[in-house]
């Protein structure tokens, strides 16, 4: 906690951000402090990363060309792959621009539409593309730097959940609700699904599942990475606790079911944003590595590298207040052996999902306005009373997504 609390710090003081609310002047000095020393201590693992990473440019407003989003370098060094989202909708032409100042002209020559990646061809200037060779993908708790195109990382993380996918027909649940209270060895089941791998196995509740597939699990988030390698399908030995006793039992990972439960989103959704601008397109990618990452929306489509300087991946998105998304060196090698969509399909493409969207949002009945925003005065201390208010907000934050992860 307070390596994350020194990060956001040092984050907002090295690129000119406000200052980090309720923490006294004498804190935030020290903070600041170490955190400086911690940027200086790491920025010789991401300086060779630096060199392939670049600004890229455009206009998607209509309000003039500023940079949008991060690139990474790769191929002969006139590609770079770049967020899809954020340059769909440019109007005009599109620069990169490196660290050095040195800039080009790209087009757009193809669109990976799952990754939320497109490949831009570059004219007019050649840049160092990242070492592809490297692709084992970083462990949980293993630091990851996020290079900028500047010497500064954009910013630093561990890895929280290994490499899985997030596309819903890739997603195998076992079909147990989990405890997150519960504390010693293993996890312990609170419920378990109807129609499930778990209760065709026998599991019930009160058991305490100790392994997965053979992989020792005392937490939440372990039990999910160590479900996160299987598919729908496939079987997988659990091995559980109950009445003193272990018991060995194979079960089969069924489809996540659209009628699983949820918690409500839209309130959930406000939460985790909490003044972080998250990135337009934040799920369904083929494969992720998730961290604990302060990314900036505009500062995704750059490289990640380990403590080493190892290329790791490509930060692809922000998707709430405490989770970064990374695309794995492994998936970008493969990625680029595939051939992408055409710009034309993939805005085709695009403008299908807007329209699905516009039509799900349609909630007041027809002829019927929807409500109008009022401007409310500001009382005496509400500054105050809403920060107190957001601290509240945070940890309920914490423990709704800690029953999530139960939930899954």
């Amino acid at each position: 906690m307070l390596l994350q609390t020194a990060l956001l710090t040092g984050a907002f003081a090295q690129r000119g951000g406000p200052e980090v609310p309720l923490m006294r002047p004498e804190e935030a000095e020290v903070v600041q402090r170490q955190t400086i020393e911690f940027f200086d201590a790491i920025r010789p693992a991401a300086q060779q990363a630096v060199a392939s990473t670049v600004w890229v440019w455009t206009d998607t407003t209509g309000r003039g060309k500023r940079p949008v989003v991060f690139g990474t370098v790769v191929g002969d060094g006139t590609k770079v792959l770049t967020k899809w989202s954020e340059i769909a909708m440019a109007r005009g032409p599109i620069q990169v621009v490196g660290g050095d100042g040195k800039t080009a002209k790209a087009t757009v020559e193809g669109v990976y539409q799952d990754e939320d990646l497109a490949l831009l061809s570059l004219e007019g200037a050649r840049y160092r593309p990242v070492d592809l060779s490297q692709v084992e993908a970083p462990k949980i708790g293993n630091f990851l730097i996020a290079a900028s195109p500047d010497d500064t990382p954009a910013s630093v993380g561990v890895v929280a959940v290994e490499a899985r996918s997030l596309r819903e027909k890739d997603q195998a649940f076992l079909g147990v609700r989990l405890d997150p209270e519960h504390s010693g060895t293993g996890v312990r089941i609170l419920g378990v699904e109807e129609e499930s791998g778990a209760l065709e196995a026998g599991l019930k509740e009160g058991d305490v599942i100790l392994s997965v597939g053979g992989r020792a699990v005392n937490s939440l988030i372990e039990m999910r990475t160590a479900l996160a390698g299987f598919g729908p399908g496939e079987r997988l030995e659990i091995r559980f606790q109950r009445d003193g006793g272990e018991v060995k039992v194979e079960a089969e990972l069924k489809e996540k079911s659209e009628s699983y439960p949820q918690l409500p989103g839209g309130r959930l959704r406000q939460m985790e944003k909490m003044g972080t601008t998250l990135s337009l397109v934040r799920g369904g990618f083929p494969s992720v590595i998730q961290t604990d990452m302060q990314l900036e929306r505009d500062h995704c489509g750059g490289p990640v590298v380990d403590l080493d300087g190892k290329f790791a991946g490509v930060a692809i998105a922000r998707a709430d207040r405490t989770r970064s998304f990374i695309i794995p060196t492994k998936a970008i090698v493969e990625l680029l052996d595939r051939s992408p969509l055409t710009p034309q399909e993939a805005q085709d493409a695009l403008a299908q999902q807007r329209e699905e969207r516009q039509q799900v949002g349609q909630a007041a009945p027809q002829g019927q306005q929807p409500p109008k925003q009022r401007m409310i005065p500001a009382k005496p201390k509400q500054a105050e009373n809403l920060r107190r208010h957001l601290e509240d907000m945070e940890r309920l934050m914490e423990r709704m997504r800690a029953e999530m992860e139960g939930l899954e």
